[in-house]
């Protein structure tokens, strides 16, 4: 809660005394899952070796505890983000394919307790992330595409955070028009959520084209309102931390 409210030094904080009380206890289910949520902070921060190191760290906590074959698949998928933000094209895609086969798996498998989800479609927004970040635009926008599609209903902020990253994908190919469509439907549902981290992607998403506004109407008339959304987050303190793993 603290992460998605833009406060990441402590929610470095909480993942850190979560994990350690996690090994404390001897419960690698939750050891596991704490290093599933470091690494993909790390990953929002920036620190790619980082979210490796701890995602792997995760693989070898669940490995020795039942009902993890779900959070297994998330904490591969974690190392592919990692894996996509250095260029390593083929490890991601390694480990994409691992996160998929563990996921299939999964089926019917009763979870460890107080392990969080990871299905379907969270693994398809995460793999559209993979290859976003590795520019490969046509095969973001299918995983995208699955993943909005399988957070209708009433999963209001999980859709977002996938219209997001389709609006981004598009940006990256050129197609600055449909891109500004999937940042205005966010907009339609901002007041509903208590998500910083959707507003922060909002307005950093209004701010990628602001440059080139007097050929893109769309975008002029869109982002008084994103602009408005803005938010600082403690990013930069959250950077500062060190992780227990």
């Amino acid at each position: 809660m603290t992460h998605d409210s833009g406060q990441d030094s402590r929610a470095r904080a909480y993942f850190d005394r979560a994990f350690r009380m996690a090994v404390a206890a001897e419960n690698n289910g939750l050891a596991g899952n704490a290093c599933a949520s470091m690494s993909h902070l790390a990953i929002e921060l920036g620190q790619h070796t980082d979210a490796l190191r701890i995602a792997s760290t995760g693989i070898t906590k669940t490995h020795r505890a039942d009902g993890a074959l779900r959070l297994a698949a998330r904490l591969h998928t974690m190392r592919a983000r990692a894996f996509a933000l250095t260029g390593e094209n083929q490890a991601c895609a390694e480990s994409l394919d691992t996160a998929e086969s563990l996921l299939e798996s999964a089926a019917g498998e009763v979870p460890a307790g107080w392990i969080a989800d990871f299905d379907e479609a969270s693994l398809a927004s995460e793999a559209a992330l993979c290859f976003l970040d590795l520019a490969e635009y046509a095969e973001a926008e299918q995983r995208a595409a699955i993943a909005i599609r399988l957070r209708s209903g009433d999963r209001v902020r999980s859709r977002a955070f996938g219209q997001l990253t389709m609006a981004n994908i598009l940006v990256g190919a050129g197609r600055l028009d449909e891109a500004a469509a999937f940042g205005n439907e966010v907009c339609k549902v901002t007041a509903s959520l208590s998500s910083t981290r959707v507003l922060d992607r909002l307005n950093a998403l209004g701010g990628v084209p602001w440059r080139r506004r007097t050929a893109f109407p769309r975008w002029r008339t869109s982002w008084p309102r994103w602009g408005a959304l803005s938010h600082v987050s403690d990013a930069q303190e959250g950077q500062a931390a060190t992780w227990p793993v």
